[in-house]
């Protein structure tokens, strides 16, 4: 199966053309007359995540909380544009605005679900150097989450190689930022991979509900909680 950077975008992110959750590889033949694609994204009940916890993020108390909308994982000269993003505007908050912390929020949608996996779900399932790899030109691994600095806070901010030049996930976990990943999200995208690797859907899906990195915690719609934030005094910054 090849898949074009243009269709994976398209398809993963809107979760269309694509098996059903529970018919495995297989997909429904469409309906003539509409072209659509039988479609089951599970509705997370509360007891399924932890909203304590989200609720608990969002509602931290600060005067300046920005959340972070990513659907593709975007790479620039091999960092994640994401993390880059949220580095930068913690930066000029506290050493060019003198305006002291700046609390963000990443908000995980449509492809860019995949940087929140370990590297055995990358190796495992071929995401960085299969038909993911291809369309969104990745790393083998997950190389965008293990920080490249020693994390110390008390280094210059111009350091090239300190904490606040580090564009990984885990700098940016290490100065207070948050990130959610979306189920919905997830759920298309472990689809597609699950017509790629000829298995069931749950049962990708189910591996990488229990391989999500530290620091990012699964939500039920990426698109909810990015509602939830604004409403909550998050102000939006949409990556894509």
């Amino acid at each position: 199966m090849s898949v074009s950077r243009k269709d994976f975008i398209t398809t993963a992110a809107a979760g269309l053309s694509v098996a059903a959750l529970a018919g495995g590889t297989s997909t429904a033949a469409a309906d003539a007359s509409s072209g659509q694609v039988p479609i089951h994204f599970h509705i997370v009940r509360p007891g399924e995540f932890d909203n304590a916890l989200m609720m608990q993020k969002l509602t931290a108390a600060g005067d300046h909380k920005q959340v972070f909308q990513s659907v593709t994982p975007l790479i620039i000269g091999g960092w994640a544009s994401l993390y880059i993003h949220m580095q930068n505007s913690m930066n000029a908050y506290q050493f060019s605005l003198g305006l002291g912390k700046l609390l963000t929020l990443g908000v995980l949608i449509g492809p860019s679900i995949i940087l929140a996996l370990n590297d055995a779900m990358w190796t495992k399932y071929g995401i960085g150097s299969g038909v993911l790899g291809e369309a969104m030109g990745l790393s083998a691994t997950n190389t965008y989450y293990k920080a490249v600095s020693n994390l110390d806070p008390s280094v210059d901010p111009d350091d090239p190689k300190g904490m606040y030049q580090d564009w990984t996930a885990q700098a940016v976990l290490k100065r207070g930022g948050q990130f959610f990943v979306c189920h919905n999200a997830m759920t298309a995208v472990a689809m597609l991979v699950a017509m790629k690797t000829k298995t069931k859907t749950d049962t990708v899906l189910d591996d990488w509900e229990k391989n999500l990195l530290s620091g990012f915690q699964m939500v039920p719609a990426g698109v909810a909680a990015m509602q939830q934030a604004q409403e909550n005094g998050w102000k939006p910054f949409s990556i894509i």
